[in-house]
């Protein structure tokens, strides 16, 4: 017999059988294995940020720095939630790989990108970003989240 049950941003997952799957919250948030000490499957957080209309260009590239920095994996959900809530439905995210044609350098980079851009656009985007510094500043990799002002594709 398999049971399917929406798990709230509260509720513990719960593995009733072998093959029993999370289903992730109309929010759009994983699950917080994190906070039970237990990092989420980068394939289910690809999946969460799929279902919330997050553009990943090149999902391989992403999936191997996620991968490579695990404990991020856990924080993009949940950034990504708040930025759809301060800029609504008018923004599209998407999440790609910046790499430094300088140096060899790479990090994972979330650009919010509009029709029509606000002057104020930055300092919103870093007042969503404050409650996340703590966490993202002791992650093993770096996430850059900002506007390059191209118009979303």
């Amino acid at each position: 017999m398999r049971a399917k049950a929406q798990l709230g941003k509260s509720d513990l997952p719960i593995n009733i059988g072998r093959k029993a799957r999370r289903k992730t919250s109309r929010a759009g948030y994983l699950p917080s294995d994190a906070d039970h000490g237990k990092i989420p499957d980068v394939k289910d957080v690809l999946e969460v940020l799929k279902a919330m209309h997050v553009m990943i260009p090149e999902t391989s590239e992403v999936s191997e720095y996620l991968l490579a920095h695990s404990d991020l994996s856990c924080l993009i959900p949940p950034i990504c939630c708040k930025l759809i809530k301060t800029f609504h439905e008018d923004a599209r995210l998407f999440l790609e790989i910046y790499r430094d044609p300088e140096i060899h350098d790479e990090y994972l980079t979330l650009y919010v990108r509009k029709n029509v851009y606000e002057e104020q656009i930055l300092n919103c985007i870093d007042e969503a970003m404050a409650e996340f510094e703590p966490t993202l500043g002791s992650a093993s990799g770096w996430l850059l989240v900002t506007t390059d002002f191209l118009l979303p594709k």
